[in-house]
């Protein structure tokens, strides 16, 4: 019994030895007609009354333990998103994610000593009211809005004045919203509540057959073939055959090849055809057991460039390399020519495409500055320059690469015999001095084949055409690559000497041969036997060299979108570039939809002050998932184009791997930690810690004036009082 008077106790005794003997006094007066014994009978009644009722202001009661309102919870949040419905293991026999996570649900409700509330996680937070109805609900949820799922849980537990005390999140780390994670650990950090992860899943892919597109834009050129490019990607389907087909814009099947796929290879498929510009579809039809039918076609985009490549060829020490490459170019409808050729101080000849005949003169008529350059696309270089090149004509050309976008190709390696200044710094290589030259078969390298030009275009590192065409003379020792080149093929020497090469130069390239005799891969028969590789070469490298540059051939406007693919929610921007005469007045940047050629957005370019050439840029808001073609529009000029992929959001059927590194990160980064699916008694202490200065149970007074035994005596005695009194008449 515990008293906690309302009145100070010096102040209360005297006032109750008052109170008891005026209601004594009063009592006595007041029943003095009746007998002796009942009037003492009342009295007492109105004293035990009284007392009562003094007893109350002494406030007694008693100290009770109760669950305090604030106690600590516990939040228990399960993935039901679809991917919870693969295979626990890398087996397609091993039992599912969710039904591994039911027991594991199980085992935390029979070892949580304190409230526990049960989420349900998808695209959405589920607040379910048992752990039975939690593992009821199905892995179909069409999203794994995991993290900002429970955030939003703990938020609402502490908005409302809980402590929450930890929350353990059983999921496969797969998450459709990975930037939640700072969500969840802002969510987590403001609620002191650790989030503990237990992480269910490995490495799986369902069935499937996958179709890409190597190269969704290509150019093509007016007869000349196009190669389209097809990956086709088994995954964890049987071996089987299928076929692959390239479909025009009207659906009528072009070219169709059939493959053997093995299970977990990516082949390539190669169509070589002559194309018209358009959208083509390289597609496989649906396979029986296959889980996804929408990744079985992909679109690729031709762009048919009508303008010829413009081609100036000089050559100071004529042979065979030159007189070859020279004639073989001016034969191509692709190509227009202007070439001249020194055979002394005084004598050169000209000769150009439509030409029958060379013509002699007695000047070289090079080009010599930059206005002169700006007619054509390509410059071919042989050896002898030093005999036709000045300083000023050197500075000209490396004006005209860096500034204007031209591609500059060493048919023969190193053009001149000594130095130039200027020249040298256009040479993608750093020559070794006092080295005698070797001989050497051309064998692709890695950048070769990782940019096309091998395997796509031309035939692959691993074809024994290599190994079959003649050797290149005159291969000059390289001590030294510049910066920004790229070796596309070696010698096939010990010191894999580079033999063919590509460097970038301002908004050109240079693109160098060092070596000399491909010529003999269009004379000798026993190289001929698998076709005219040196014609192919030729025609499949310079068309190539171009994408290197800034500016297609022909055109005097570029455009290059920021990136070729954004996610869905995100804009672009594109840049353009003018190398032509004068200035347009503007520029208009139209974005088309591949799927029905509309076009659904379009905007004015922004000029963009430069030191250099006229630039503008343009930004657009996010548009719709699917395939564009970005092309700008200004006034008399060709419009450039390039392809703009829109990726939608991952859903629950891209990806179905667990993904351990998020759980661990978010563990990690709110004090939790990554759980074993067997939950040992350590790891559920540490889950169900009770946090410092937090109690389940408050501390309660219960005084006694609120028990009705108290109420009920009073009662009994003031109405006994009231009765006796009633019955005597005396009220």
């Amino acid at each position: 019994m515990i008293l906690q008077p309302v009145i100070p106790l010096p102040v209360l005794i005297p006032l109750a030895l008052i109170v008891l003997m005026l209601a004594g006094w009063l009592c006595a007066a007041a029943c003095k007609s009746l007998c002796a014994w009942l009037r003492v009978g009342c009295v007492v009644l109105a004293l035990l009354a009284s007392a009562a009722g003094l007893a109350l202001v002494l406030n007694p009661g008693r100290v009770e333990q109760r669950p305090s309102p604030h106690a600590p919870l516990w939040l228990v949040g399960l993935d039901v998103s679809a991917s919870m419905a693969a295979p626990v293991r890398d087996s397609a026999e091993a039992e599912t994610r969710s039904s591994v996570a039911a027991g594991i649900i199980e085992r935390l409700a029979e070892a949580g000593k304190g409230e526990l509330r049960w989420l349900a996680l998808d695209e959405t937070l589920h607040p379910v009211s048992s752990p039975r109805e939690l593992v009821s609900i199905p892995a179909a949820g069409k999203g794994s809005a995991i993290m900002a799922s429970l955030a939003a849980g703990i938020e609402t537990c502490h908005r409302s004045g809980r402590t929450v005390a930890g929350a353990v999140l059983v999921t496969d780390g797969r998450d459709t919203r990975p930037q939640a994670l700072q969500q969840l650990v802002a969510a987590a950090g403001a609620a002191a509540c650790p989030v503990h992860t237990l992480l269910l899943g490995s490495t799986w892919q369902h069935p499937d057959l996958i179709v890409q597109a190597a190269h969704p834009f290509v150019q093509a050129y007016p007869g000349v073939e196009t190669t389209l490019t097809a990956r086709i990607h088994n995954v964890r389907m049987e071996e089987r055959q299928v076929q692959v087909e390239l479909v025009d814009s009207t659906g009528g099947i072009l070219q169709q090849k059939v493959i053997t796929l093995s299970p977990g290879v990516e082949q390539e498929v190669d169509f070589r055809h002559i194309l018209r510009g358009g959208e083509y579809v390289l597609r496989v039809a649906p396979q029986p057991g296959e889980y996804r039918q929408d990744n079985n076609r992909a679109l690729v985009t031709v762009r048919e460039v009508n303008s010829r490549i413009r081609v100036f060829l000089a050559e100071g020490a004529p042979f065979w390399d030159s007189k070859f490459l020279a004639q073989y170019l001016r034969e191509q409808s692709i190509f227009d020519v202007r070439s001249v050729h020194r055979l002394s101080d005084k004598r050169y000849y000209h000769i150009n495409s439509g030409d029958e005949d060379a013509a002699p003169s007695d000047t070289p008529d090079i080009p010599t500055t930059a206005a002169a350059l700006r007619h054509y696309d390509i410059v071919v270089l042989g050896k002898g320059m030093e005999h036709l090149l000045d300083h000023s004509a050197v500075m000209a050309l490396s004006s005209w690469v860096k500034e204007q976008g031209g591609i500059l190709v060493l048919a023969r390696g190193r053009c001149l015999a000594g130095r130039m200044e200027g020249l040298e710094e256009l040479e993608p290589f750093i020559w070794q001095e006092d080295s005698a030259p070797v001989t050497g078969r051309m064998l692709p390298a890695p950048s070769g084949v990782d940019g096309g030009l091998f395997g796509r275009l031309l035939p692959g590192a691993e074809d024994e055409i290599w190994q079959q065409l003649p050797e290149l003379e005159d291969v000059l020792a390289v001590k030294d690559l510049r910066d920004r080149t790229r070796v596309l093929a070696t010698a096939d020497d010990q010191s894999r000497t580079p033999i063919l090469a590509v460097m970038s130069c301002g908004l050109g390239a240079v693109a160098c041969v060092n070596g000399e005799g491909l010529w003999k891969w269009d004379f000798y028969p026993e190289a001929r036997v698998q076709g005219n590789m040196y014609r192919e070469f030729w025609r499949r490298f310079l068309p190539w060299v171009q994408t290197s540059a800034e500016f297609m051939p022909g055109f005097d406007l570029s455009l290059h979108a920021g990136r070729s693919s954004v996610k869905e929610g995100e804009g672009f921007h594109c840049l353009m570039g003018w190398r032509g005469i004068g200035r347009p007045e503007s520029v208009v940047v139209q974005v088309i939809n591949l799927q029905n050629g509309q076009v659904v957005a379009e905007q004015k370019a922004v000029p963009v002050a430069t030191a250099s050439l006229p630039r503008w840029e343009c930004v657009f808001a996010p548009v719709a998932p699917g395939e564009y073609l970005l092309r700008a529009v200004a006034a008399e000029t060709p419009s450039p184009e390039c392809r703009l992929s829109v990726r939608p959001l991952p859903t629950e059927g891209d990806d179905l791997n667990a993904h351990p590194e998020l759980a661990a990160r978010i563990a990690e980064q709110t004090g939790g930690r990554v759980l074993s699916t067997s939950l040992t008694a350590e790891e559920l202490a540490v889950v169900f810690a009770m946090p410092p200065d937090v109690s389940a149970t408050e501390d309660v007074y219960c005084p006694l004036w609120a028990e009705w035994q108290v109420l009920a005596f009073m009662v009994a005695c003031l109405g006994l009082l009231w009765f006796i009194r009633r019955r005597k008449g005396l009220l």
